[in-house]
């Protein structure tokens, strides 16, 4: 019988119509500080991305391939390469750590972890395999 009151239903639990946030299974955001420093890692990590094919393009565009032999555009690049898979690494670990340590199950937390695995996996062929 509805009778209008709020408190225990017929079972004796209190039913409750609003979910707690930190308590939901998964969700977009991170709830932790640590889930938002790796997210902070994968959106530099897509800046330097856009950077580093920028400055490839505005060689191209330069000078064609002669536009590589210069000093300024090798050192760029090799400054935006290795930034990049710093940043890459590091917004991995961070996501590991926000995962298992702090218990965060964000969707883009566990797209910072793929994304660090991804670049550790390639920085591990890269120094492992003779090309």
């Amino acid at each position: 019988m509805l009778t209008g009151r709020k408190g225990p239903n017929d079972t004796g639990r209190v039913a409750s119509n609003t979910t707690d946030p930190h308590k939901a299974r998964l969700h977009l955001l991170p709830t932790t500080r640590l889930g938002w420093w790796a997210v902070r890692l994968l959106v530099a990590f897509a800046a330097l991305i856009v950077v580093g094919m920028s400055l490839v393009g505005a060689g191209q565009k330069i000078g064609g391939e002669e536009a590589f032999d210069d000093g300024w555009l090798k050192v760029s690049l090799l400054g935006v390469g290795l930034t990049v898979v710093l940043v890459g690494v590091l917004a991995g670990v961070t996501a590991a750590f926000a995962i298992v340590r702090r218990g965060e199950r964000s969707v883009l937390v566990f797209l910072s972890l793929i994304v660090g695995l991804l670049v550790a996996l390639l920085l591990l062929g890269e120094i492992t395999t003779p090309h």
